[in-house]
């Protein structure tokens, strides 16, 4: 498993192995990423074999060019080693900067590739290194004609982990999902924090004032903001739950009648499996505008609400204010949503990515 760097990269490789694991439980997995801490945190509550390369992202050339590119030739001197001396049977490329070394070094040795993109703008690592895959695997159908024409693609969906595609299978027969009491919004603010959210969120719960009443508030902050957002929320006095993290998040996603999040293309897949309408802020910075991209296609299905991030916070606030009464004073609305987002998920996507996997590793 090639790539890291987000949570966003790694939860799709991590749902992967696990149903690799499943099943076959002789099968060796080595999750091969850069040395962020995120990496070695979400990776150790599985006890996966992890090793990191020193990669550098593209942001830093212009910053520190001589770190830039003396570590990311280590990097790859140190992939083309990692290759001769494991000689993997497949090469599962995740995304993002940290693929590039394994994948590319993959290629030179013959070994097969899959490459996952998840997102409905290929990022930079897709773009550059699809011709030498098997196969990319796209959660959305309008990413195949952003690759190049000779690309081999699949539409697969995003692989999510078998407990939230569990859950969809146990309210299949329901018409709607019922909603917790009291009723829960879920904010997101992504595996890193997201400051410029978490702001936006706490500003328009109070603008909505009345409103929030009978809702409990679950706030994932990023630990950055960590304690400025527990003395918001209780200058609030809203009934909040504020962590840095969630590792319980398929739970949360279960009691979840409402959600505020970026629009990562792993979160959607999640939301969308497990049937939660949401209200999407895409981040305004990401490369190639492709959270935005991402946020119009789950908004196009009927899932979300997309709130483009306005001049000033104080903007943004008023304009997220609007939809969260909206939604939290409509519940008729949100079934429809939360059927819409059923209705646009791969739950099988996994299995599909997984098949094709094992397939190119038994040749």
């Amino acid at each position: 498993m090639a790539g890291g760097g987000t949570g966003g990269h790694l939860f799709p490789g991590v749902a992967l192995a696990l149903e690799l694991q499943r099943r076959e439980p002789n099968a060796r997995l080595l999750f091969v990423g850069s040395e962020r801490t995120l990496e070695q945190t979400i990776l150790s509550r599985h006890q996966f074999e992890r090793r990191s390369l020193p990669v550098e992202p593209p942001r830093e050339v212009a910053r520190h060019p001589w770190r830039f590119f003396t570590r990311n030739w280590s990097a790859w001197r140190a992939a083309r080693r990692l290759i001769r001396s494991e000689q993997p049977c497949a090469v599962i490329g995740l995304g993002g900067y940290a693929s590039t070394p394994i994948v590319w070094e993959a290629s030179r040795a013959g070994v097969p590739i899959i490459l996952l993109e998840q997102n409905v703008v290929p990022g930079r690592a897709t773009r550059w290194l699809s011709r030498l895959a098997s196969v990319v695997c796209t959660s959305f159908a309008e990413t195949s004609a952003r690759l190049p024409r000779s690309v081999t693609v699949e539409l697969t969906g995003t692989p999510v982990r078998r407990e939230i595609v569990e859950s969809v299978s146990s309210n299949a027969d329901k018409k709607a999902p019922t909603p917790p009491a009291p009723r829960e919004l879920l904010i997101l603010g992504g595996s890193q924090g997201a400051d410029s959210l978490n702001e936006a969120v706490v500003a328009a719960l109070h603008l909505i004032g009345e409103a929030r009443t009978g809702w409990r508030v679950v706030h994932q902050t990023g630990l950055r903001q960590l304690d400025a957002m527990r003395i918001a929320h209780a200058a609030l006095s809203s009934d909040a739950l504020v962590e840095a993290f969630f590792d319980d998040l398929p739970a949360r996603y279960r009691t979840a009648s409402l959600v505020v999040s970026r629009a990562g293309a792993t979160t959607l897949a999640e939301l969308a499996c497990s049937g939660i309408p949401a209200i999407l802020l895409p981040y305004p910075h990401a490369t190639d505008d492709h959270q935005r991209a991402n946020a119009l296609a789950h908004t196009a299905y009927g899932a979300s609400h997309c709130v483009s991030h306005r001049s000033s916070t104080v903007e943004t606030s008023s304009a997220l204010a609007e939809s969260l009464i909206r939604l939290m004073c409509d519940s008729p609305l949100r079934q429809r949503m939360s059927l819409a987002a059923r209705a646009s998920a791969h739950p099988l996507a996994t299995d599909a990515v997984v098949n094709r996997v094992l397939l190119l590793a038994r040749r």
